[in-house]
Formats: structure tokens, sequence, C-alpha cells
């Protein structure tokens, strides 16, 4: 059995030698073949310019190289001052969009050495924490937070503000736990009840970390039985409050129910990762799509991760009634630019202005207002806390949410002499780019006709080559009629 090419039909053996086989080395290929072969060519043509169309997207790039071409705008946290912690009969406000760069000189005064070098070796931030109750580890948050707030307001008049969050019952048990966990010396107890606040940073710079955590207890005792409190008092328990918040975090993450609609127990630290969301640095965290988060979503949460993507809807929120005065959020749907077409869900404090201009009024992307950033790129950094259920188009389905904010945007860069740079995704260079596409498709479609021409040429020349052949095949035969009467003539008068 010959077994035929599947491109031209021709037998896949060799043929062998001699006369027999003279018509097998003389073929030709028919003019089905010839169809064959051009409509093959034709695919071939398509799948090559569907591939020259999708090379000029240098989001294929990212994933392995730099683009060079690319310019990214940084994105700061918005700078209004905003009070967490209300004065009497006045209402709070956003409270925690003021970063820590746009603080008044006084309130951005770098912290101490001993400071500093608590807030890096205090390892007993998360046992404290463990060993405390929900209620009071939801009272600290209150309070940290809040009075963190008020240390950012500017100006030299600033009055006590009213205490809310912790009682005194509470801090006096915060203080059992902690002096139980890591009983003190007498000298570090001692050093611990010093009558001046101010001087507890040089008081502790030799004792364990717990004398000074208990000085600031006691501190912030006097603030709950005097129902106000100092603004000035974060600055002297900041160097134990900011990892205290930390571990505060990781417990509230720790609680997080996941692959459900948003529950109570989730409320801890989606609020408070809103609220802590401004300290979140540009270059912090890995970058990520969506799968990794759906697939591992235990080993994520928590984590610091970074997306880059083209933001498809963004939809502000009103916020419920929660202890670190958040009043409404931007829940924005973005899809990474990892390949993928399955969404990533950002919850962020504030949208910037120049991301919610570029809005519609449904809340997708305005392309024409943007030329510089048509499909709405833009770079987040976040935590991520949980997968959540929505309805997609294939029905219920699950998607990672990461709360943090916007770090930076697609846009356009300026050339020394003041002309926006060329952008490979459009701008005020774009039409270029458009007519050098049209030119080189052009200039396909082109060669591919005079191509085909030539093909039907070759295939017309085949055709009259084998035509001549069989003619000449046919005048080789001759029939001697006579010989063939005779031989009629014999066979009959043979008996049988």
């Amino acid at each position: 059995m010959r077994i035929p090419s599947q491109f031209n039909d021709s037998s896949l053996y060799r043929p062998r030698r001699g006369e027999k086989n003279a018509k097998k080395r003389t073929s030709v290929p028919g003019a089905a073949d010839n169809r064959r072969r051009l409509i093959r060519l034709g695919v071939v043509l398509l799948l090559v310019i569907v591939m020259m169309r999708e090379a000029r997207r240098p989001g294929l790039y990212q994933t392995f190289f730099d683009a060079q071409e690319e310019t990214w705008v940084e994105i700061e946290p918005a700078t209004k001052p905003t009070l967490a912690m209300a004065q009497p009969g006045e209402a709070s406000t956003d409270a925690f969009a003021n970063p820590p760069a746009n603080r008044s000189a006084r309130d951005a005064s770098p912290p101490s050495a001993a400071a500093t070098s608590l807030a890096a070796t205090w390892d007993s931030a998360p046992l404290w924490v463990s060993a405390m109750e929900l209620s009071l580890q939801q009272a600290w948050i209150q309070s940290l937070i809040q009075l963190q707030s008020v240390s950012r307001q500017s100006g030299d008049d600033r009055k006590p503000v009213e205490w809310v969050g912790l009682s005194v019952e509470q801090l006096d048990a915060s203080a059992e736990r902690l002096v139980s966990q890591s009983p003190l010396s007498e000298s570090d107890a001692s050093d611990s009840s010093a009558p001046d606040n101010n001087s507890q940073g040089s008081d502790s710079q030799g004792s364990e970390p717990n004398a000074e955590v208990l000085a600031g207890l006691k501190s912030l005792r006097a603030c709950a039985a005097a129902g106000e409190c100092d603004p000035e008092s974060w600055n002297q328990i900041s160097s134990w409050a900011l990892p205290l918040l930390d571990a505060l975090e990781t417990a509230a993450f720790q609680r997080v129910n996941d692959g459900t609609f948003w529950t109570s127990t989730d409320s801890d630290a989606f609020y408070l990762g809103l609220a802590r969301s401004d300290r979140l640095a540009v270059d912090q965290g890995v970058t990520t799509g969506t799968l990794p988060l759906l697939q591992q979503p235990e080993v994520y949460r928590g984590q610091t991760v970074r997306l880059v993507g083209r933001l498809q809807l963004a939809e502000k929120k009103t916020a419920q009634t929660n202890r670190v005065a958040v009043e409404s959020y931007w829940k924005l749907w973005i899809i990474p630019a990892d390949g993928g077409i399955r969404p990533t869900i950002l919850m962020t404090r504030q949208l910037p202005e120049a991301i919610a201009d570029a809005l519609t009024a449904d809340g997708s992307w305005d392309r024409a207002s943007n030329p510089a950033n048509p499909d709405g790129q833009i770079a987040a950094v976040g935590r991520f806390i949980k997968r959540l259920p929505y309805r997609s188009s294939i029905g219920a389905d699950l998607a990672p949410v990461v709360i943090g904010r916007l770090v930076g945007a697609k846009g356009v860069a300026a050339t020394t002499d003041g002309q926006p740079a060329r952008n490979a995704d459009g701008g005020p260079n774009a039409d270029a780019d458009h007519v050098a596409w049209i030119t080189g498709i052009l200039f396909a479609v082109l060669a591919g006709i005079a191509l085909a021409g030539w093909l039907m040429y070759r295939s017309a020349l085949d055709a009259k080559r084998t035509r001549i052949l069989r003619q000449q095949a046919g005048d080789d035969v001759q029939l001697d009629l006579d010989a063939l009467a005779d031989h009629d003539s014999d066979t009959q008068g043979t008996p049988s």
C-alpha cells in the first residue's frame, strides 16, 4: 500500500529505476494540488498579518523585558488634611489621606534613635495581641488610628480631643497581659513610673522595651480617665504603637473568611487596610496576576502585592459604620497585564483626580479623552485580603480582592524641546504609527497578490506541459487494423 503525501498527494516512496517507472519520474502535479497550495499560502499570509498586528502591543513583552518607550507617571497619596478623632461637637471626615511626607514641620520630625530601635526590635507585639480578646483588639485599633490621624493635623493651636476607644479597664487589662507575658525587673518598673512623659524615650534606652510600653500605657490611661487627650500623645507612643498596629492588622487578616461575601469578621481587616493604605511604598510588593491569588489565597493573604493592568470599571461605595472613620471608598476592576482576562478587584480609599476625571458616567475608562493612555493602564500596590464571589458572563465566579492605593498611571513624557515624546500606544505622534501600520498592510497585500499571480502562472504552464505530454503519449500508440482483421479470421477458422 502506497501512502500519499498530505501536501500534494504524491507518493512518499522514491520511484524505482527502470523503463516501467518512467511515468512516475515525469509526473506533474495537477490543478487541484495548486489550489490547495494557494489556500495554504493564503492562510499563512493571514496568520502573518495577525502576528504583525499583535506584535506592536508592548504589553506582550512587559513580562520578559522592560518597556523603554513606556512612561509611567507616579501617583502620590492624596494630601487632603482631615480628621479622624472628632472635636467635641464636630463630625469626623476622611482622615487618612494625608501622607507622612506632607505633615507639618513639627509632626514630620524624625523619630529618636530609641524609638527607631524599639520599632525595629520589639517582637513582643504579636504575642501581646494574641493574648487579647477580640473586643480589646478592636478598641486598640480605634484608639491608635484616631490618635495617629490627630497627629497629622497642622496648626499650632490644636486643642485636646475627645478620647474614644479604650477604656480604663481595658488599658489595665492590657498592662496586666504585657507584664505577665514578659515580667520586668524592679529597675525597669521604677523607670516606667517616671512622671515626666517627655523623658520616657531617653530613660528607656537601656531598659527592656516593655518598660517603655508600660509608661505609654500609663499616659493613655490618664487620657481615658480624663475623657480627652493631647494631640501630641501619638508622638510619645509611636515607637511601639506602629508595630502594635502591624500586629493588630495581621491578626485581623487572619480572621478573614475566604471565598464568601463580606462578613462582620472581615470588617477589621477591610477598614484597617484602607486606613493604612497610604503607608504602602511605590516599589513595595511583588508583581502578580489574578491566577496566583486565586490558586494560593492562604499564601498571599496579608502579603503586599503589586498590580499592573487595565482599569475596566470604577465604582464608588459608601462605607458602613466602622472604627477608623472611613466614609467612602472606590472599588476598581482591573484586568492584569499578564495576558489573562480574569479581573482583580482593588479597594482604595481615594481616587486621584487624574484618574477620576478620565472616567465616564458609568465608571468605565474614557479612551477618547486620554490619547496618551487609551487603555487605562494603571499600577497599584496593596495587600491581598480574600477571594470575593461575583456574577460573570459564565455564572458564579471568584475574583481576588486587594486593599491598597494607586501608585502610577501610563502617561506621556516630555522631551528636551518641550514636545511630548512618542508613545507606542497613541498620543500626539500616533498618526505616524497609524500611517506606518497601513503602509505595512498594503505592502503585505500587494506582495500576496503578486505571489498568487506568479503561482497561477506557474500552474498554467504546468497544465499546458501536462496536455502536451498526454498528446505525445497518444500519438505513439498506432493500431494496425489489417493485422487485427486477419487475427479475427484465423480465430474463427480454427476448430475448438
